[in-house]
């Protein structure tokens, strides 16, 4: 009853849409994710109501039978796990207590002006405690689950259209971003720079390899492989050398992927040189990859000059 009364309110109060909204003809949310997640007491087509009401609720969105863009949304993830209670006392072990847990992805998809696919992806998760040392009542429990599901479809929510905003700025407003306090804003406005291949946000996105956020490191790190230059192998070639060596294969293949002497140079060492068998078999594939693109881009010149 109250998820009613509150999606009610929400579809009673939300704002009209603004100039620029986007037009989504279709909201859907996976019946596969639901699957086996006893622990999500509501069907599809109701969470499908409470996903409109929260993107209409942002102002960003507008629902339109004929609109061009279409959102799904899958639950990865609903459990109940342990963790530790956030505030304790100094010197005592933090006790756990038991967590409602959701996981859920929406997927944007929409036609680029060339007819392309065009496809955003945002993530949300959220945690709410169970009470269950306190009451044995599933109402409860139930309970906590709803408010982690809300949680974090309001959180996947925004990160969406905080990506969207993402497409709409400027490189220097982007290159800004690369600042903020908040990792998504990093990472997002890295995806944009990324698209854009922009050769000057270079010096910029050579610092986030270092980032105290590691998945903000790797999308700078295939940031640069994307915009292709080769200032980037230096820092990449440093980055090798504070990763696991499980890690350290997809850097070292983004090396080969710019080339250059110094990228060659560095896998030819590594192959043989390394005291990581790991990091020795990566090293020699991503080489033999480098080589075959060298190869290639000289026969592609040799051609050139034979054409009348």
């Amino acid at each position: 009853m109250r998820r009613i009364v509150l999606l009610a309110l929400l579809l009673a109060c939300k704002p009209s849409p603004p100039k620029g909204a986007l037009a989504v003809g279709q909201i859907a949310v996976s019946e596969a994710g639901l699957a086996g997640k006893p622990e999500i007491g509501e069907s599809a087509e109701q969470l499908r109501k409470e996903l409109q009401a929260a993107l209409e609720g942002t102002g960003r969105f507008t629902i339109r039978g004929d609109g061009p863009v279409s959102i799904e949304m899958e639950i990865d993830r609903a459990q109940r796990i342990f963790a530790p209670v956030p505030v304790i006392g100094q010197g005592q072990s933090p006790p756990e207590r038991e967590m409602a847990e959701v996981s859920l992805d929406l997927e944007m998809l929409s036609a680029g002006p060339a007819g392309e696919l065009d496809r955003l992806l945002a993530e949300g998760e959220a945690r709410r405690p169970t009470n269950a040392d306190d009451t044995l009542d599933p109402a409860a429990r139930h309970a906590a689950f709803d408010a982690a599901l809300d949680a974090a479809m309001r959180e996947a929510v925004v990160a969406l259209k905080d990506q969207i905003d993402a497409r709409h700025k400027t490189d220097d407003q982007l290159l800004a971003d690369l600042s903020a306090q908040d990792p998504r804003v990093r990472d997002y406005a890295i995806r944009v720079l990324a698209d854009r291949r922009s050769p000057a946000a270079v010096p910029q996105l050579i610092s986030r390899l270092s980032d105290t956020n590691p998945d903000v490191a790797r999308r700078a790190a295939g940031a640069l492989i994307a915009i292709g230059d080769r200032r980037a192998v230096s820092p990449l070639i440093e980055m090798t050398r504070k990763r696991r060596p499980e890690d350290v294969g997809p850097i070292l293949y983004a090396i080969a992927s710019l080339g250059g002497p110094e990228a060659e140079a560095y896998l030819f060492t590594l192959e043989s040189g390394s005291p990581d068998e790991e990091i020795r078999r990566a090293a020699k594939g991503a080489y033999a990859d480098l080589l075959r693109r060298k190869q290639e881009q000289a026969a592609a010149v040799e051609t050139g000059r034979r054409t009348p």
